[in-house]
């Protein structure tokens, strides 16, 4: 009996990880950036869209600070922006789409 109520709990558990209710999967900075839809906007490597800077060489352009503040707070950087804020990023995510965007040389 206490086989099958482990069994029970380890298949649950594993069907919560799989469907997403389980702890967040860690996401890399260009997987990030795919998902929030940064290349709808912005080009890189000549693909992407033309209604933002283009992305390549942003990390020699930008200290990591103003990277910061650009997704954190977009309009202090750029009052006209229509760029979202994505303040509300899990730091570890936060953290991997600005290693990602910083390495942009």
């Amino acid at each position: 009996m206490r086989t099958w109520a482990g069994l029970a709990v380890a298949l649950a558990l594993s069907l919560a990880w799989a469907c997403g209710t389980g702890p967040a999967r860690e996401r890399s900075g260009p997987e990030l950036a795919r998902r929030l839809g940064c290349f709808a906007c912005h080009a890189f490597k000549g693909q992407g869209g033309d209604g933002a800077v283009d992305l390549g060489g942003v990390g020699a352009r930008l200290f990591p600070a103003e990277l910061q503040t650009s997704l954190s707070h977009p309009r202090q950087r750029h009052p006209g922006a229509r760029m979202p804020s994505y303040a509300y990023l899990r730091p570890e995510e936060r953290q991997a789409l600005l290693t990602y965007l910083a390495g942009l040389k």
